[in-house]
């Protein structure tokens, strides 16, 4: 038996749908990803223009928002990946 044409449509509505949502969930990391760079930016500047670069290695701020900026890139991997292979 043939799918009906409802049900045709409201399967490729539910396939646009998680399209979009993984689209969306992307940008949204990737301006997380924005935000943790310009926060680590921002500390480093702070830290050349004061001339205690040395000492922002040990600055458990920094530590902190370098381990965010790794989990936000496998995230974001991990988003594209499926969206490469079209997974929900």
């Amino acid at each position: 038996m043939g799918e009906t044409p409802l049900n045709k449509l409201k399967n490729k509505g539910k396939e646009c749908a998680t399209a979009v949502l993984l689209q969306v969930n992307l940008a949204a990391e990737e301006a997380r990803l924005r935000k943790c760079f310009t926060e680590l930016g921002k500390k480093l500047h702070g830290a050349v223009k004061g001339k205690t670069l040395i000492d922002i290695k040990d600055d458990p701020s920094v530590v902190e928002v370098l381990g965010e900026i790794e989990e936000r890139t496998r995230g974001i991997n991990a988003l594209k990946d499926q969206i490469k292979n079209g997974k929900k």
